[in-house]
């Protein structure tokens, strides 16, 4: 089978060709080359008529078959060295062994190649040798001369004799032809760079390396395989470290941070950030640098959406062609060579995303990206017990806060989300407020132990309150010895004035059973007046983002507060427009109008004396009336 031999950083790599084959840097190609002086698409490898045809597609720095740059198409020969921008080839028929001489190295960043000694070649004149690339540092091809220019001979640097290799397909990569430890020809220290990269689909954008978590297999399956037996040591003693590191670590912050951290301690990478997923957005949460600073990091955003959507990882090692079929221009703009792209996923639940780039070509590989998605998983663990610490830590201030105010099932609603409560106010058309407060209490003060005036405050409020929430009113303020409560705000009923009624007539019943208990104590009884009215008002938080209060403002509440100073000991007295709104439900004794602070004309007013078909079974005592005349 025909085959390409290529010199790449780590080696050489054997690709087996196909009947129709591109090359070039874009990952549609069949064969992409990551190489900065390579076109998106070079060049066309096909069989035609029992023949290799090599056709360049008018690549800027042009395709070299042994140091002659092609114009249109050349027939390939066995033996033939190819060499596209800066990575060099041989062609092999199939038809027999190659001799044993090397493939010419890939080119160096920085190396200037001089043409071969003692030849003067077309267009190599001592003013254009070695001009420079724009394209990143790479040395370009002089320009030509005459339509057909030959390349700089290359020199010949041995990298060892070349061996048949197994094809590379799916991007995973032989190993290099030489001793574990031998750095290849070409390479240099410290250099991880992967000049080829050989598809057998046509990938999607994104999918440049498709992320697969790598499972463990049982010792017998692996034990002969040192490189297996090593990756997986590996993946556990970092397992093992950010455990370690993450078990006793509350704070969420902190959590990302040692994250991140972990990630650069074994990845090279120059930027990395997390976001979380708030509300179905990828925001933000923590960046790191590994030169240091505190500048934010720039991301692609195409990337950052891939990953969301599909929940899958990816891994490019030239982003900038990768995507550009997205219009991607962030890659450029902010120098992203090469990215690796995590999801933090935990119980199915995208948590958010890690993003870990560098400015150089090829730095990620596949390897790292499994240790990094071996890292996102437990770290994900341990991010969503440091999120969900900070959310209950904030639901339960939240329900104390609410509770306070709501009726148990209104606070959990607010609580659920189910229920919005924010600063600012709403016009209500129509909505009940209710007023009550303690007959004689400025009298009853006079001479009493503050001490004593708390708790009886505290064991009557707790009663009232209960009944209250009972009948899903909302507790607006205490006023001293008063209750002010709302019946329409924050959430409506259609019977809001009936709710509020028949909690005032439970109020009184449960106020003569708290009487009857002080009157065995020899303590005073109690006695309060009750005014409802109904009408539009605005409610809502007021104050400041630092001390909110839900309540209401308008004339209606002025109202009720009149009605309930005009109550006698053991009176609800209701406006004319909420007996509009009650029907034939309770049981009414219309008193003289009203003449209220503020009004122009008298208010038509009743006394609710008990809800038809039910009977109150007791009220303020007779005693606790005179006791406690109005204040």
């Amino acid at each position: 089978m025909a085959r390409l031999i290529l010199a790449t950083a780590e080696g050489t790599q054997s690709v087996d060709l196909r009947p129709m084959n591109s090359l070039g840097r874009h990952p549609n190609n069949s064969i992409q080359l990551l190489d900065k002086i390579v076109s998106k698409e070079h060049c066309h490898i096909e069989l035609r008529d029992g023949h290799w045809i090599l056709r360049d597609l008018g690549s800027l720095n042009g395709t070299y078959i042994n140091g002659e740059r092609i114009q249109g198409e050349r027939q390939l020969r066995h033996g033939d060295e190819i060499a596209l921008g800066a990575t060099r080839a041989r062609f092999d028929d199939g038809s027999t062994q190659l001799p044993s001489r090397p493939v010419p190295g890939p080119l160096s960043p920085g190396v200037v190649q001089q043409p071969a000694a003692g030849g003067y070649q077309p267009g190599a004149t001592p003013t254009n040798q070695g001009i420079p690339n724009p394209y990143g540092g790479y040395p370009q091809p002089p320009p030509q001369q005459g339509g057909s220019g030959r390349m700089p001979a290359v020199p010949q640097t041995p990298m060892g004799n070349v061996a048949p290799q197994t094809a590379v397909s799916g991007g995973q990569r032989p190993q290099p032809n030489a001793p574990p430890g031998t750095m290849m020809s070409g390479q240099a220290p410290g250099q991880a760079t992967r000049l080829v990269e050989v598809q057998d689909q046509q990938r999607a954008i994104g999918t440049q390396i498709a992320a697969v978590q790598k499972g463990f297999l049982p010792f017998d399956q692996i034990a002969s395989d040192g490189a297996a037996v090593r990756d997986d040591y590996e993946r556990l003693r970092i397992a093992y470290e950010v455990t370690r590191d993450l078990a006793g670590e509350r704070d969420a912050d902190q959590v990302l941070t040692k994250i991140l951290a972990a990630c650069f301690k074994f990845v090279r990478a120059d930027r990395g950030v997390i976001f979380l997923n708030q509300n179905d957005q990828l925001v933000p949460a923590c960046n790191r640098r590994r030169t240091g600073g505190e500048a934010p990091v720039v991301v692609s955003s195409t990337i950052l959406e891939h990953v969301k959507t599909t929940r899958s990882a990816v891994l490019t090692n030239d982003a900038a062609m990768d995507f550009a079929a997205s219009k991607g221009k962030s890659m450029i703009l902010n120098r992203i060579s090469s990215a690796m792209v995590v999801p933090l996923i935990h119980n199915e639940s995208l948590l958010g995303v890690l993003w870990l780039d560098s400015e150089q070509l090829a730095v990620f590989s596949q390897k790292e990206l499994e240790m990094v998605n071996a890292l996102s998983y437990q770290g994900a663990m341990f991010l969503e017990n440091a999120l969900l610490g900070r959310k209950v830590a904030a639901e339960i201030i939240t329900r104390e806060r609410f509770s306070r105010l709501l009726s148990p099932n209104l606070a959990a609603k607010v609580i659920a989300g189910e229920l919005d409560v924010k600063q600012g106010g709403d016009q209500l058309p129509d909505c009940t407020v209710f007023n009550s407060d303690i007959r004689g209490f400025t009298r009853m003060s006079d001479g009493t132990a503050p001490q004593e005036i708390v708790d009886m405050l505290n064991e009557y409020f707790e009663l009232m309150v209960d009944v209250l929430f009972k009948f899903e009113g909302t507790l607006d303020k205490f006023m001293g010895d008063g209750i002010m409560a709302l019946f329409g705000a924050p959430v409506p009923h259609p019977d809001d004035p009936i709710r509020s009624v028949r909690a005032a007539l439970e109020m009184m019943d449960v106020l003569g059973t708290l009487n009857r208990s002080r009157i065995a104590r020899s303590e005073a009884p109690l006695a309060i007046g009750i005014g409802i009215h109904t009408g539009p008002l605005v409610a809502g938080y007021i104050g400041s983002p630092k001390a909110l209060s839900y309540t209401v403002i308008g004339d209606t509440v002025n109202t009720s507060a009149r009605l309930c100073g005009i109550a006698e000991a053991g009176q609800i007295i209701v406006s004319e427009s909420t007996v509009a709104r009650l029907g034939n439900r309770f049981e009414l004794a219309e008193l003289p109008p009203a003449k209220l602070k503020g009004k122009e004309r008298p208010l038509r007013v009743y006394d609710v004396k008990a809800e038809r078909g039910v009977s109150r079974a007791s009220v303020a005592t007779p005693a606790a009336t005179k006791a406690a005349p109005p204040a």
